[in-house]
């Protein structure tokens, strides 16, 4: 009991160390790859992270803290590792991972207050396991030679060894190398070397060649089932080996003569495939295909990879071949380089063949009745016969023991007994045995002699025509008899003798006793002339030859046609009517040879088609048939004598024109009539009816006029009354027909004749007019864009009924009374559309105005009207009256401010010259339909009209600089002039000491600081004695040649000092310009003396001061040298104008100094006051 408590302790142990060593978790990952190791951090559970720290087995390569801004790899990881830490988790990354890289990784979280919830161990495991692909995989031969994939080795020799290397390079885990063939596993030898955790793999295949590695593959599979990885690598083993095996077959005992001979030789088991070679007899036999023999060789490959060869020899049999020894002969190149002798099989052939057969050459003549024999010889393999047969002229003898002797095998030859003219012919011998049968190449010709058969024939053929007196040939040719030469010939006719040619005797020596020229004629032919009806009869003949007389000739009949006799005609009715039949009726006694079966007929001269009886009835009767008629006999013989008839033919009343079922007239015509034809023979009369009244002479308003025309073969009428109602528009109210009184329906009546009654024709007569009172169910029409309008109706009064179309822009758009559009209408489609009502005598037309009303589209354009810069606004839309609105587009603002004015066609805009900001304005055009879409125009800020782009702008600023020019020119001519005056006034000017004195008092007055407030006039003469000192120290400091005085009107002129000595300005004086620095206000304070608390007057001028009373400066000038500064300003100074916008220590130029300073300390004082 104790120990299996202890047992169970223990396994429990082992148990919970294997479960305690198992990872969390397991990433595979190939060499060199990116990978990603991600430990979970749970601080939904386990609170804030302080730390995480990560292990490769035991050693500690990277640690983060919690919040992840302390994050170190330590050690040879820095380069490749790195760590990308969240809130949930940490992952070490490596860039490219490598074999070393392979361990269990250890992720150690610390928590800085762990709830009790949490069930974190501390430490979450990752087992690595770095894979690694072979970097090669290579086949080679025992001399270490590289075999490529799907190659073959060889060619090798049977026997021979072969060494086999597989091995592969660089591959983690261990790869399994196994050798197949055929699906099976082959033993091979294996090495396995350990390379810095890369392993190398050689497995060695050893063989002994032998057939069993014909056409076998071996196979070297390599595999890797962590990476599932299956490698195959395989070659091929080229094997030769000799043939093994000879076959020669294809005819076995015999072959017969004529057939073809196919001979077949079966080499199998070499490689590369066996050559053959064919014999007759010790004759090699030649590969090449000829008209005796073709030898035909094809090689196929086996499973086993050796090569079947077969060669095929094919002849036709003959019985020269008969013994013929045939040998087949095989090798290849393993047998010629071992010195073996090829391998060869034999067979003779037996050649069986009918018989050759020859008769004998020579002719046969015999006399009917006599015997003959014939001959038959021959040559055959087996010789014994099995049938003899005996044709004459190809047809085979029947074999009569009455008439025949011999003729089979053991007698060959044939005798014919009493011979007859059946047996004149060609005679062949047919001779057979066992293998076939064979007719004479030669013939036997027999010739019997006997009397002849003879068949009377004339030329021409008959019947002949009397008419033609034509001569007859009578011909007594021979049919049969032998020979086919007739000497002499008898003539019958009708059984009775005629005579016997040639007309001539001989003394029984051959020697003729009467005329020669008679005894030469040919007796075959008898000629009878001028042949006539008494020649009719049947002619005979009978011939003679060397055999005798023949039989009399069956009879042939000579038959010679005439023509008929006379003929008689009548018909019925007498007298013919038009559109009805008349019978005619032609008889002859004498119908000639043959007897007459057909009649011509002739109606006036021209014959009836197709009419060939006795008996024609001519339906209908017609004009043409008032003539004469002509009938006579005819046959083969020719036309017998004619019978002629003439036929008088009546027509009853019938319409040739009749009135319309319609006629019109326009009620204004004055020139209206109606008129019907009637044909009638005997004649007829016509009278003329209005809505069932007879038409009078008497009546005023119309007048008859009537004819009797003659009938016009052309058309097949007959006499005819022609009849004419005038209307006389003279007597109608007004020379007008009423539209509605006078539309009535008028007849034209014939009278009856003897032929027929009378006929009647009716007119409806309408009075008709042009359209008017043309009118449209909708004269004017709007309809919205996109939309369909309504339909409109035209109508309009008019007879005939008008017809109606529409049109627009001169085109015709559609027919009929209604303009319906089935499609939406766009603005080009409105305008006027017309409606034409038209019939033949005129046409009217009415307008109808479509108006599509669609949305404003407006255009902004911008102009200058007195002096304002506008936008004007325009809207082009249906209706034409528009409102408009005007925003700007991008901007807050409001055009509030901005003038508007306009009406229902345009709207103005007046732009303000104070803004400088580019501006897009906006105007919108609204009219019954809706808005229109927006439309903008950008319009720059204001400026000066001189940068505005108007074309004219240039060509005014060139005349203004060219005006100004010349204005500056006359000023400083006038200029030029003043100041030559007053510079002759100056000499007499106040002396410098007096202006020295006075400056000195000034400034002595300025620093008593006891002195009490001056009033206004004093400050400014004060301020006029301290400008006189200041610039007297300027000139000074600067060497200046001028001196300044104060002249009697308190304004500062130049002096002219007087040249003692000449002094150079320095360069200095010079470069001074207006923009030199000023003087800090304690450094002008320091320099002027002040003259009270409330006038503060500086020690330094202004900018502006300091550029007009340097020399320098001065002399450029344009009045410098010509006159003295002007006394007072050019224009009134406000009182409460400070000049030039500055402060109190800073004043304009010089000329303004004393105006602005007096009004200033004016404006100062009042205030003060």
């Amino acid at each position: 009991m104790n120990s299996i408590v202890i047992i169970s302790l223990w396994i429990l142990l082992l148990l919970n160390e294997v479960l305690c060593q198992v990872p969390d978790e397991t990433v595979k990952v190939l060499r060199s790859e990116k990978v990603e190791l991600t430990c979970p951090i749970d601080v939904d559970t386990c609170g804030e992270l302080h730390s995480l720290k990560w292990f490769k087995g035991t050693d500690r390569i990277a640690v983060v803290s919690g919040d992840g801004e302390v994050a170190k790899v330590e050690g040879s990881y820095n380069d490749r590792v790195y760590l990308a830490h969240e809130n949930k988790r940490s992952r070490l990354i490596f860039k490219n991972v490598e074999i070393s890289d392979e361990d269990t990784y250890l992720c150690e979280t610390t928590f800085l207050e762990p709830s009790e919830a949490c069930e974190n161990s501390g430490a979450y495991s990752i087992a690595l396991n770095v894979y690694a692909i072979p970097s090669v995989i290579a086949l080679q031969d025992g001399s270490r030679n590289s075999i490529k994939n799907g190659s073959h080795i060889g060619p090798m020799r049977e026997g021979q060894d072969l060494q086999v290397v597989c091995e592969v390079y660089g591959a983690r885990p261990v790869p399994v190398i196994s050798w197949h063939r055929s699906g099976s596993v082959v033993r091979d030898s294996q090495i396995v070397e350990d390379h810095n955790g890369l392993f190398t793999v050689k497995s060695t295949l050893s063989l002994t060649l032998s057939r069993q590695e014909l056409g076998a593959t071996y196979i070297c599979r390599v595999e890797m089932k962590e990476l599932s990885l299956v490698v195959d690598n395989h070659f091929h083993i080229d094997l030769q080996v000799r043939p093994t095996k000879i076959n020669l077959s294809g005819v076995e005992h015999h072959t017969v003569q004529g057939t073809k001979v196919l001979l077949q030789c079966q080499v199998s088991g070499a490689r590369p495939a066996a050559n053959m070679t064919w014999y007759n007899s010790t004759r090699l036999i030649p590969d090449e295909t000829n008209e005796i023999t073709s030898v035909s060789t094809q090689t196929y490959l086996q499973n086993d990879g050796t090569f079947e060869t077969i060669s095929q020899m094919i002849f036709t049999a003959t019985r020269f071949e008969n013994g013929a020894s045939i040998r087949c002969e095989a090798d290849n190149i393993v047998m010629r380089q071992d010195g073996d002798r090829p391998l060869h099989d034999t067979l003779t052939l037996e050649v069986m063949y009918p018989p050759v057969v020859r008769v004998g050459a020579e002719n046969i003549t015999v006399n009917e009745t006599q015997d003959f024999l014939l001959k038959c010889d021959y040559e055959a393999n087996p010789a014994s016969l099995e049938s003899v047969k005996w044709f004459r002229n190809d047809q085979e003898i029947k074999l009569d023991s009455r008439r025949h002797d011999g003729g089979n095998p053991e007698n060959i030859g044939l005798i014919i007994k009493n011979s007859t003219r059946g047996d004149i012919g060609a005679y062949k011998c047919e001779l057979a045995n066992s293998i076939g049968k064979d007719l004479s190449d030669n013939e036997i010709n027999v010739d019997v002699l006997y009397k002849p058969t003879v068949v009377l024939n004339m030329d021409p053929e008959t019947p002949v025509i009397e008419n033609d007196q034509a001569n007859i040939t009578l011909l007594c040719n021979i049919v049969d008899g032998n020979p086919l030469l007739l000497t002499k010939v008898r003539w019958f006719l009708d059984g009775e003798f005629l005579k016997e040619l040639p007309e001539c005797d001989d003394d029984g020596d051959g020697n003729s006793l009467g005329d020669e020229n008679l005894c030469e004629v040919d007796p075959t032919k008898m000629l009878l002339q001028n042949v006539g009806r008494e020649f009719i009869g049947n002619y005979s003949c009978q011939g003679f030859n060397l055999g005798g007389w023949g039989d009399i000739s069956e009879e042939n009949s000579l038959d010679i046609y005439y023509e008929p006799g006379n003929a008689t005609i009548t018909h019925f009715p007498y007298i013919g009517i038009k559109r009805r039949s008349v019978t005619f009726n032609c008889s002859v006694e004498d119908r000639g040879n043959p007897p007459a079966t057909r009649f011509r007929w002739l109606r006036g001269d021209k014959p009836a088609k197709d009419v060939v009886t006795p008996s024609w009835t001519v339906d209908p009767v017609g004009l043409d048939s008032r003539t004469t008629f002509t009938c006579f006999a005819y046959n083969e013989g020719g036309e017998g004598n004619a019978a002629v008839a003439h036929l008088e033919v009546h027509a009853p009343p019938a319409f040739v024109q009749k009135l319309h079922p319609y006629t019109g007239a326009l009620y204004s015509t004055s020139n209206i009539s109606l008129a019907c034809r009637v044909e009638c023979v005997p004649s007829c009369a016509i009278s003329w009816f209005k809505d069932g009244v007879g038409i009078e002479d008497y009546d005023e308003r119309y007048y008859i006029t009537s004819t009797y025309l003659p009938a016009e073969p052309a058309t097949g009428d007959f006499e005819s009354a022609y009849s004419v109602l005038h209307f006389n528009m003279s007597a109608w109210p007004d020379g007008m027909l009423d539209r509605i009184r006078d539309s009535s329906n008028y007849s034209c009546v014939s009278s009856n004749n003897s032929a027929g009654p009378g006929v009647r024709s009716t007119t409806y007569f309408g009075v008709e007019y042009p359209p008017e009172n043309t009118s449209l169910s909708s004269p004017s029409i709007s309809v919205e864009e996109g939309k369909i309008p309504p339909r409109i109706v035209c109508s309009s009064r008019a007879y005939p009924e008008p017809e109606f179309s529409w049109w627009r822009n001169a085109v015709n758009i559609v027919n009929g009374s209604s303009l319906i559009v089935n499609t939406v209408m766009e603005r080009s489609d409105a305008g006027v559309y017309t409606c034409v009502a038209s019939n033949k005598h005129g046409n009217h037309s009415t307008d109808a105005v479509i108006d599509i009303h669609y949305k404003p589209t407006c255009t902004i354009t911008r102009k200058e009207v007195n002096d304002e810069d506008i936008l004007i606004c325009t809207a082009i839309g249906s209706p034409k009256e528009s409102e408009f609105d005007w925003s700007l587009k991008y901007e807050n603002d409001t055009l509030q401010n901005h003038k508007t004015r306009g009406d229902a066609y345009e709207s103005i805009l007046v732009l303000e010259n104070d803004v400088s900001a580019m501006r897009t304005y906006v105007c919108v055009a609204t009219n019954s339909v809706g808005m229109g879409k927006p439309c903008e125009i950008e319009v720059a800020g204001y400026v000066a009209w001189w940068l505005k782009g108007d074309i004219l702008t240039p060509y005014i600023l060139i005349a203004a600089v060219a005006a100004l020019l010349l204005a500056v020119i006359l000023i400083c001519v006038i200029i030029i002039c003043i100041c030559r005056r007053k510079r002759r006034q100056d000499k007499s000017s106040i002396q410098i000491e007096e202006i020295e004195d006075a400056e000195f008092s000034f400034m002595k007055n300025q620093r008593s600081p006891t002195k009490p407030k001056p009033d206004a006039s004093e400050n400014i003469q004060q301020y006029d004695k301290t400008v006189r000192w200041r610039i007297r120290r300027f000139f000074e400091k600067r060497n200046s040649i001028d001196l300044l005085k104060l002249s009697t009107q308190n304004v500062i002129t130049y002096v002219k000092k007087p040249q003692v000595a000449t002094t150079t300005p320095s360069a200095n004086a010079n470069s001074i310009s207006a923009k030199e620095p000023q003087q800090t206000s304690d450094d002008r304070n320091a320099n002027v003396p002040s003259t009270s608390a409330d006038v503060v007057v500086t020690g330094g001028t202004s900018t502006a001061g300091e550029s007009q009373i340097e020399p320098g400066e001065y002399e450029n000038l344009p009045f410098h040298g010509m006159q003295t500064p002007p006394k007072k300003p050019l224009h009134d100074i406000a009182d409460d104008l400070v000049y030039a916008d500055l402060d109190e220590s800073n004043y304009g130029p010089i000329n303004y100094k004393a105006a602005s300073i007096y009004n200033m300390v004016k404006f100062k004082g009042r205030t003060q006051n």
